[in-house]
């Protein structure tokens, strides 16, 4: 006779492993994996924004864990000290990496001289010297600046010669050898073909740190470029192309196309005569009182502002893919919000996560976002609006004496009109439709939303 054993856990002291850890595994090969596919390329900004994700997650498994082992007759999973270090951990790197967001590491790096090739720098004595010269470059021609570590400062000149005060901060055990670094970095313009070139990124000036005010004829195109450093350029009367790997921008007064390029650093361009292109990794962005076309194109950090743009403007970002025809009133951008005024269509935008609220809007309209809402205020005469927004609310704002066409639904959300609509709904009330054509019929009104309410509402 076999003798039956009423505990159905043959080891009642065992302890299954946590799940956590794998899961964190997996986690982790799964972001490296879409970074390496192009989905989240600064995948350091989403942990950043969304690290306490993994908390909630480790929380959860300890409670599914806690619960399992009950049913199972097991003792539940302990909190080891492995564990306890792993949550701390990720906590204080978390916390430190959004901190770190809103730093604006150029202006650091320019300041202590991060990244110098030679650490002997930061132990050695430094010494300032200035020199300066003159010298006269065919009129016309481009002129062309390349500054290892330092910034730049471009202005008019007031003759038909190019001006430049290079400030040195050199770096050495000893004056005398300060000085014979300063003796053999002085700098002179050397034509390359059609351009005038003035290069201070050799051996020789890395050593130290070279801001130049220089004074360029108004109407010579010029291209800047700095490793570590800002640039500053005002009233030029032809194209300019900037570029600064570790730095700010900003460009004032330009008559002629503007090309920027950045990495790390704060742009801001005002009163351009011409189209203005940028690219690179932003912190903050801040561009009014363009004439022509704005192009931007990267990552953009912090807050994006336009003001007066007098033709096209087209925006891409890693979530964002926004382009418009022109903008009379003003733009704030940031990650998770979108405010607008006096837009001119057709506008298009296809975002995430992001509120949007757009304001005097004209023309034609093509929204899809997601985890957000989505508020419209149109403007007379009405031009074509599809929304299509996930797990967000839609409020559309149109003149009383418009007439139009309304094609609404709302997937577990509800419906209300200021108009009279045909609003109905199936038998479990999920999906609530709203159609019918306002005054003498017009443009499409185009909305769908999953789990969100719509609104339609009289200016």
């Amino acid at each position: 006779m076999s003798n039956g054993n009423p505990n159905p856990n043959p080891n009642p002291n065992f302890r299954p492993r946590s799940l956590f850890g794998p899961m964190l595994l997996v986690g982790i090969g799964v972001l490296f994996l879409l970074r390496n596919m192009g989905v989240i390329p600064n995948w350091w900004w989403w942990f950043s924004r969304y690290w306490p994700v993994l908390l909630i997650l480790w929380g959860v498994c300890k409670l599914v864990e806690q619960i399992w082992a009950r049913q199972k007759g097991y003792a539940a999973p302990r909190i080891g000290a492995g564990s306890v270090f792993l949550l701390i951990l990720l906590i204080i790197v978390g916390m430190g990496a959004s901190a770190a967001r809103n730093v604006n590491w150029s202006e650091l790096d320019g300041d202590v001289n991060f990244d110098d090739d030679d650490f002997s720098s930061w132990f050695s004595n430094r010494y300032e010297f200035t020199n300066s010269f003159a010298q006269t470059i065919e009129p016309g021609k481009p002129v062309k600046i390349l500054v290892s570590r330092g910034d730049l400062n471009v202005t008019p000149s007031s003759d038909d010669q190019t001006h430049v005060i290079v400030h040195k901060s050199l770096f050495g055990d000893s004056e005398s050898e300060a000085k014979g670094r300063d003796d053999a970095t002085n700098p002179k313009f050397e034509q390359r073909g059609d351009i005038w070139l003035l290069d201070l990124t050799g051996d020789k000036f890395t050593h130290g740190r070279f801001n130049l005010d220089v004074q360029v004829p108004k109407n010579f195109p010029i291209s800047l470029f700095t490793s570590r450093g800002n640039i500053q350029v005002s009233d030029r009367g032809s194209k300019v192309d900037l570029e600064s790997v570790r730095g700010s921008i900003s460009a004032e007064n330009i008559k002629g196309n503007t090309t920027l390029k950045v990495r790390r650093g704060n742009v801001t361009v005002k009163h351009v005569d011409g189209d203005v292109t940028l690219s690179g990794s932003v912190l903050r962005t801040d561009i009014s009182d363009v004439t022509g076309l704005v192009a931007l194109n990267g990552s953009y950090w912090n807050t994006t502002e336009l003001a007066r743009i007098g033709k096209q403007v087209s925006f891409k970002s890693d979530r964002t893919d926004m382009q418009f025809s022109k903008l009379e009133g003003d733009l704030n951008m940031e990650s998770g919000s979108l405010h607008a005024s006096s837009l001119t269509g057709p506008f298009r935008l296809r975002t995430s996560s992001k509120n949007v609220e757009l304001e005097n809007l004209d023309g034609d309209v093509q929204i899809e976002d997601r985890n957000a809402p989505v508020e419209l205020h149109l403007k007379a005469p009405l031009g074509r609006v599809d929304v299509d927004n996930q797990r967000g609310q839609i409020i559309v704002e149109v003149p009383s004496d418009s007439g139009f066409q309304v094609d609404a639904e709302s997937n577990y959300g509800n419906i209300q009109s200021d108009f009279d609509l045909n609003i109905s709904s199936d038998h479990h009330n999920r999906d609530v439709t709203a159609r019918g054509t306002v005054g003498k019929g017009g443009p499409q009104i185009h909305l769908h939303t999953d789990r969100g309410e719509i609104h339609i509402r009289k200016e």
